[in-house]
């Protein structure tokens, strides 16, 4: 058993570690959100995470002895929305919230510094962990003096680039890395459910109307017939450069209008301006996506599934409780526009992982090194059939080339063609979409398998 410590039990709530004292109200009898949002103007820097869901017990800190040598468990900070809120490197919340180690009680510190406890800092949900972030851990662990501090993450480079910073800067390490991939045991959990005609997540009250859905494997054989209604499926809903950058060239070759593909320019306030610059590096190819920036801006925005969340009204995240087999059903390769492409993060989110869940081989406009840690799991990736020497390419400008470079051959293949290609990796799609299931199956063993992992 692995026992979880916590400043601040009220009322029999646990109240997360790492925040000031007036802002228990807004976790006491409940997490509300929305209302720190709208009083504190800024996301909340920790939150109830789904490592409190797996059984372990959750103790106050004050219930151990000052005089305790042995070690007991873990003090447990639970990451939420931007990092860089909890780690105190937003100077936008300078004066309102400093970060999650200005709120640690001063006994909790000593149990700590003794090794009575550990800090366990729990990114399972959120992983966008950028090299700041990195670095404020390790000086804000340095200058409270405490050691062997645990990070868990779903980045797979986390680890490699905090050694190198520490050699590069002759520094000793002072946390570990777990890496725990929670967006694959979440999202194939909810497909795996959904087919058991099980939702696990609420919808919002805009689509009272929907109910999620799956594809079994008697829907993916009852499609080889007939040719489907799209050739590509590619969500894009909240604009990042990459993301830009690929709806020019799926528009600029004939792939993005009347196709499965999705966008919006304004969800963020003001239209998303031209800024592809460190994507797109050559001024001839520059300016001419520029004309196809012109026509998305002109189009407003296209949705594939639901209008409403493509006009940002709801307020919502979507990437859990949010699927629908149709769009899936209706197209053939998904262009997978990742969180990430520009930064060193290995964040591999649900995004990657459900097409395997819908019988979608991907063409990843994403990290490198993304697809070999997808491969670790198991999973077949689509060499052969997809040039993938974009996922060892390190240079972001030299990446998105390759991947361009297959947006194109495909852009020229006739629906016949693409039809007869998808069916030829009936086998690779079949096989990652059963071992999917397993992993949505065995959702409750890969916590434990953390769990040992931290004994």
């Amino acid at each position: 058993m692995i026992n979880f410590y916590y400043d601040r039990i009220v009322d029999g709530v646990t109240i997360p570690n790492g925040i000031p004292e007036n802002f228990v109200k807004y976790y006491n009898p409940f997490f509300n959100y929305p209302l720190f949002r709208e009083e504190v103007g800024f996301e909340p820097a920790v939150y109830p995470s789904d490592i409190r869901q797996h059984g372990l017990t959750e103790i106050s800190v004050d219930s151990i002895d000052k005089n305790e040598k042995e070690f007991l468990g873990y003090y447990t900070i639970e990451g939420f929305g931007s990092a860089r809120n909890a780690m105190g490197v937003n100077v936008e919340t300078k004066g309102k919230y400093e970060s999650v180690f200005k709120y640690i009680k001063k006994d909790t510190i000593s149990l700590l510094q003794k090794g009575v406890l550990k800090i366990c800092i729990c990114y399972l949900q959120e992983a966008f962990i950028l090299d700041d972030i990195i670095h404020s851990i390790h000086f804000n662990t340095k200058k409270l003096n405490i050691q062997n501090s645990i990070v868990i993450v779903n980045d797979y480079l986390v680890e490699k680039r905090y050694n190198n910073w520490c050699k590069e800067n002759n520094q000793t390490p002072r946390f570990k890395t777990i890496v725990f991939c929670h967006s694959l045991y979440e999202k194939s959990n909810e497909i795996y459910e959904l087919l058991r005609n099980h939702e696990t997540y609420q919808m919002a009250s805009d689509y009272e109307q929907h109910k999620s859905s799956a594809m079994s494997l008697d829907d993916f054989k009852d499609t080889k017939s007939t040719l489907r209604k799209n050739t590509i499926l590619s969500m894009n809903r909240r604009q990042r450069e990459h993301r830009l950058a690929t709806l020019c060239v799926l528009n600029h070759y004939g792939l993005l209008k009347g196709n499965g593909v999705s966008y919006q320019l304004t969800f963020d306030g003001p239209t998303t301006p031209y800024y592809v610059d460190w994507v797109i590096k050559d001024q001839n190819k520059y300016k001419k996506y520029y004309k196809d920036y012109k026509e998305l801006k002109e189009m407003k925005y296209q949705w594939v599934d639901y209008p409403i969340a493509m006009e940002a009204k709801d307020g919502v995240h979507h990437g859990y409780g949010w699927e629908n087999k149709q769009p899936y059903l209706d197209s053939y390769l998904n262009i997978t526009t990742e969180t990430d492409f520009i930064n060193p993060t290995g964040y591999a989110s649900e995004k990657v992982w459900k097409p395997f869940g819908f019988f979608q081989p991907i063409l990843l406009v994403g990290n490198y090194g993304t697809l070999e840690f997808v491969r670790s799991f198991g999973f077949k990736t689509f060499d052969g059939f997809i040039d993938e020497s974009y996922d060892k390419e390190k240079d972001n400008v030299k990446r998105f080339e390759l991947i361009e470079k297959e947006i194109i051959k495909f852009s020229k293949m006739s629906k016949q063609e693409v039809h007869d290609w998808y069916w030829s990796m009936e086998d690779i799609l079949v096989h990652n979409f059963n071992l999917f299931m397993e992993y949505g199956k065995n959702r409750e063993q890969n916590y434990k398998n953390l769990f040992e992992e931290l004994k």
